[in-house]
């Protein structure tokens, strides 16, 4: 009876779908590409950015747009411009923002909504990525971030060299050059309610972090969420800088006062720290520590600090879930705490934390949070989004826990074509996935599947909208998609998560084997004899893996995204070190039996599935060798293949024109080797 009304469901949807837009990579590609929304104050007004790519332009139009929350659904144009970002309030009615005025240098204005007009503030001799404004009394004290150039190496003579003797040597997409990231600030001040009477009182911006030899943001993706301040205290982490970078993890939490300079060490975690946040008042610091040192992927514990007495609250210790970021928050109740955001089976949640009471309280279900935006006033400012509704605002309540649409960004796209399942895996633990239909789902027919394996490996297939691993987008060109989250993912509870270590290919592969069994024998419209697979990072390590183990010759086709071809050579090539240390249980020489155990290069000898291979020249995480070796051998024997190489991308493929290749040629891939013809 419960499948009948499944069944009859999935009818239902079907219906629906012939009134609804499809959606291609093109189309994807062209979507609105929007920051977080930021709310003034009062919670009336909302700012962010946003871009749009054209294809027939081969360009972006971009700028910075306007929201009321009494007018919904209508964003304004008020900044033009691709120069123009980051914009953040300053009053109720005026924010500043980033202008890039050229490449080498950003100023900060000034945007009065009232009259409609900007003006400059500041300019500063290098770009500038992100600002956070505090206010005190009629002063305004303005922290960004920028790169300091002062210690970049450069060769006496006239050569190209990069010269090294300690690590990194390069990180992510780059070599490292000596130059870094730094904190710097600015005094504004206003003389009158006018906004017209903004200006700075500091001709040149103090560099908060000059002569500590530290660097925030941390690279290769440090932001905002790397730093907090009140008016006289900046709180922020960085490495630890009698660590190697690329040998260890540990982070350390910092406390300078900006008009001492003193510098206070705050936390003690051998692991990574993040997220540092500030009372307005200064009497309480939190922040999120992992206690395992050379572990990324370790378990985020909430702390939270009282200067004035040194003492450190570890909250919800028994939570079983990894926070991402953490800031203060107040209920409408008047309970004070910390809103947290952390990945929950499938998706971004959003909780609430009481610090008074040690109790966590979820708030969201369903599409994932992406941001939140605090005001005055009782309700949140949300940005969220879906795998078929890029990012769009809504205003929350937390006491009802019901939200109120802002700005929507729907492309008309059925919002019933994916639903989640769990299913038994090794062992019989359960295992978590999203089916993904195309927008025409016909319920009456049987459709090709397309397994999707996420990177990481510690990371998990969110509900969220993406532009590079869409499983929509890979729907709508008929298939019907299954993404899954084997043993190794976040959002299932730490053990979950640690359990692929010095396993990468054991519970995890037959986690994806059990997920194909599932989909082939319970789901109907299913044709389990038109089936491919498609990872990237440790997803296309799987799919190398996979191609070399019995569960490769059931697939018609293999796609690789920069994946792992050969374990020992991946350790000795990479940028950070410390995470095949952690994963594989040491370095090749101390622990060479699990590098092997788990390489694919073993097992070459029985690759025979057709394999597309793509790898990027500036994936310094996962060198372009491992690509090429991949297709050498698929080459070797004969095996039907393909490489692709993208010359300027890095460990994602992201420059619009070459995303759209990208997924022209993997579409064209699969659907080729699932055809009747």
């Amino acid at each position: 009876m419960l499948f009948e009304r499944r069944l009859c469901c999935l009818l239902l949807m079907a219906i629906v779908s012939l009134t609804t837009a499809s959606l291609d990579a093109k189309r994807m590609l062209e979507a609105p590409r929007r920051s977080s929304v930021t709310s003034n104050f009062r919670g009336d007004l909302g700012v962010f950015s946003e871009s749009n790519y054209s294809f027939a332009d081969h360009s972006f139009s971009s700028g910075i747009y306007l929201i009321n929350s009494s007018a919904k659904n209508h964003q304004e144009l008020l900044v033009p411009g691709k120069e123009a970002k980051v914009p953040q309030w300053v009053t109720d009615r005026s924010f500043l923002y980033v202008k890039d005025t050229s490449p080498s240098r950003s100023s900060i204005f000034v945007y009065d909504i009232d009259s409609r007009s900007e003006f400059g503030l500041y300019d500063h001799s290098a770009p500038i990525s992100e600002l956070l404004i505090v206010k005190e009394s009629s002063r305004y004290r303005v922290i960004f971030t920028s790169t300091d150039t002062s210690g970049r190496d450069e060769p006496s003579d006239q050569s190209s060299v990069h010269v090294y003797d300690s690590l990194f040597v390069r990180h992510w997409d780059h070599w490292k050059t000596g130059e870094r990231n730094s904190l710097y600030s600015i005094i504004l001040e206003q003389d009158s309610e006018n906004v017209h009477t903004l200006h700075s009182t500091t001709p040149t911006a103090t560099d908060l972090l000059e002569n500590t030899g530290l660097e925030c943001p941390i690279e290769p993706f440090g932001d905002s969420t790397d730093f907090d301040a009140t008016f006289n205290d900046l709180v922020f982490v960085a490495k630890d800088p009698n660590s190697n970078p690329a040998t260890q993890t540990r982070t350390v939490v910092y406390l300078l006062n900006m008009t001492t300079l003193k510098l206070k060490v705050l936390s003690t975690a051998m692991g990574a720290c993040s997220s540092p946040i500030i009372s307005e008042d200064d009497s309480k610091i939190g922040w999120l520590e992992m206690r395992t040192p050379q572990y990324e992927s370790d378990q985020n514990q909430i702390i939270v600090y009282y200067p004035k007495t040194g003492y450190k609250q570890h909250v919800v210790r028994n939570w079983d879930r990894s926070p991402a970021s953490i800031q203060w928050g107040t209920l409408p109740s008047g309970e004070k705490g910390l809103y947290a955001m952390a990945d929950d089976e499938g998706r971004r949640t959003l909780f609430f934390i009481s610090t008074k009471k040690d109790q966590v309280i979820p708030l969201t279900k369903g599409e994932s949070v992406l941001s939140v935006s605090n005001s005055e006033g009782s309700k949140l400012w949300l940005s969220k989004s879906s795998f078929v509704r890029p990012k769009y605002f809504v205003l929350y309540d937390p006491a009802k826990k019901v939200e109120e649409l802002l700005l929507d960004a729907n492309l008309g796209l059925d919002q019933s074509s994916y639903e989640e399942v769990w299913y038994n895996g090794t062992n019989g633990r359960k295992i978590h996935g999203w089916l993904v239909r195309p927008q025409n789902f016909n319920a009456s027919k049987k459709y090709p599947l397309a397994i999707l394996i996420h990177g990481g490996p510690q990371g998990s297939w969110t509900n969220t909208w993406s532009t590079r691993w869409n499983p929509a987008v890979v729907a709508n060109a008929g298939f019907v998609v299954f993404t899954i989250d084997p043993t190794g993912s976040t959002g299932y509870g730490q053990k979950f998560t640690d359990d692929i270590a010095l396993n990468w290919g054991g519970r995890p592969y037959n986690d994806i084997v059990h997920g194909v069994d599932y989909a082939t024998n319970k789901i109907p419209y299913v044709d389990g004899s038109k089936m491919v697979a498609l990872g990237a990072s440790y997803g296309g390590y799987m799919i190398n893996w996979i191609q070399g183990h019995p569960l490769g010759r059931r697939f018609r086709a293999l796609v690789c995204h920069d994946g792992v071809f050969n374990t020992l050579n991946t350790f000795y090539s990479t940028d950070e070190l410390y995470f095949p240390i952690h994963d594989f249980g040491g370095t090749p020489w101390e622990n060479r039996a699990v590098y092997e155990r788990w390489n694919p290069s073993n097992f070459v000898n029985y690759w025979a599935t057709p394999q597309l291979v793509i790898h990027s020249s500036k994936d310094y995480r996962l060198t372009e060798s491992e690509g090429i070796s991949a297709f050498n051998s698929l080459q070797y024997k004969n095996v039907p293949s393909k490489l692709l190489v993208f010359e300027d991308e890095n460990h994602w493929v992201l420059k619009p024109e070459n995303s759209l290749r990208w997924h022209n040629e993997v579409l064209s891939w699969i659907t080729k080797f699932v055809s009747d013809d």
